[in-house]
């Protein structure tokens, strides 16, 4: 009898996700962590989401799940089990980055172009509603929660600002509202905080737009418009940690104290891998480096004295 009961409650996980609703409100959370039975859900959707197929289709999926997870963190909060949230929230803060990424997948495709406009537009709205559930719980939580919904508001601020600007680009920003302010019940300082990282984050995002990070640092340093001899300093071999960069920078000369803070600098960024960080400081300085090179007045077109 309770084997039949867990097969029951596990199909009804693996095939009781649909379609993202056109509403905004969140879903019903169903088991939430505090349950024995909450793995099975874990390892449903796993399966689900394995076997949805398609960019658009995925984009959907997570953004559904996202939505659960937000229920689920406003579920236990309320019933007074605060530390069941910060795992949860993480992963509200993963499915939610997913389905920004499948839906600029997809949209890069130009495949269905409509359809992921409406999901993309639905995205837009529902972050909106995120906010403002995430703002409720920020009030309910102890100190030590607290860090784990500021991240979850950047992925729902950063996930508005970018469905927006793809529905600004393509026409369609229709009711999505194009900016959605944090709540006041948040703290200024947090609120200051999660906008600047925000901003940061998608900053590096322009920096490597298009870089392709399997050729070698001295093919993308060519790439990038570096000089032979700057390029030529480049290694070989990516670089597997920050070490490596710390090292790398003080072997050619760079002042040991700002060596030693390329990998918080990268961190504050929000780059948490060491090659990407290497990539994100190198190609802003060649960046840089050209963009002055260019306003430098040729001597020949100095007047004589």
């Amino acid at each position: 009898m309770k084997k039949t009961i867990l097969i029951a409650i596990f199909l009804s996980l693996l095939f009781g996700t649909g379609v993202l609703a056109q509403e905004t409100e969140l879903p019903d959370p169903g088991l939430t962590p505090d349950s024995p039975f909450y793995f099975l859900e874990t390892i449903a959707e796993g399966i689900g989401t394995f076997f949805t197929f398609g960019d658009l289709k995925k984009a959907e999926r997570y953004a559904l799940l996202a939505a659960e997870r937000l229920a689920e963190v406003q579920a236990v909060v309320e019933k007074g089990k605060p530390e069941l949230a910060e795992k949860t929230l993480e992963r509200y803060r993963m499915q939610l980055n997913n389905s920004i990424a499948r839906a600029e997948k997809a949209m890069n495709k130009g495949k269905d172009f409509e359809e992921v406009m409406e999901v993309v537009s639905r995205v837009g709205q529902a972050t909106s509603k995120h906010l403002e559930v995430l703002a409720e719980v920020y009030e309910k939580v102890p100190e030590q929660a607290k860090p784990a919904i500021e991240n979850a508001m950047k992925a729902s601020v950063k996930g508005h600002e970018k469905a927006v600007e793809a529905l600004k680009a393509s026409n369609h920003l229709g009711e999505v509202p194009e900016e959605v302010p944090i709540s006041t019940k948040i703290p200024q300082e947090v609120r200051e905080r999660v906008q600047m990282r925000v901003q940061q984050e998608l900053e590096i995002e322009k920096v490597l737009e298009g870089v392709d990070s399997s050729k070698s640092l001295r093919a993308l340093c060519a790439e990038q418009g570096g000089t032979p001899e700057m390029c030529e300093e480049f290694p070989l071999e990516k670089f597997k940690s920050f070490k490596q960069i710390e090292d790398f920078c003080t072997e050619r000369g760079g002042p040991s104290e700002i060596c030693a803070s390329l990998e918080s600098i990268c961190r504050e960024y929000g780059v948490t891998t060491a090659n990407e960080c290497f990539l994100f400081l190198s190609i802003s300085s060649i960046k840089a480096f050209t963009t002055a090179e260019l306003k430098v007045v040729p001597a020949s077109s100095l007047p004589e004295e």
